[in-house]
């Protein structure tokens, strides 16, 4: 009788039919979520720069060296920045 083997974990399978099931409910959906998990990492990432970019650019904003105009234009960036966030969050 013949044997099939799995290539990604050598298990042996009686069937092709078998052997494929295997396949693709172990090792390729792993793949794909481990991609998945990748890809959130990587926005959780970002979103971690946003927020202390937002912090630092507050801090900025009460800096008493700034003038008025200028407080104004970093006040306007944070909004934008801020609303980008909210909205980048809001529609996962």
């Amino acid at each position: 009788m013949k044997e099939y083997k799995c290539k990604y974990c050598g298990e042996v399978f009686e069937k092709p039919l078998l052997l494929a099931r295997h396949v693709r409910s172990t090792h390729k959906r792993a793949k794909t979520r481990e991609k998945k998990a990748v890809a959130i990492g990587k926005e959780s990432e970002q979103i971690n720069r946003t927020i202390e970019a937002i912090g630092i650019l507050k801090g900025l904003q009460v800096s008493p060296n700034l003038s008025a105009e200028e407080k104004k234009i970093l006040g306007d960036v944070l909004t934008r920045i801020e609303e980008l966030l909210t909205y980048t969050l809001k529609s996962k």
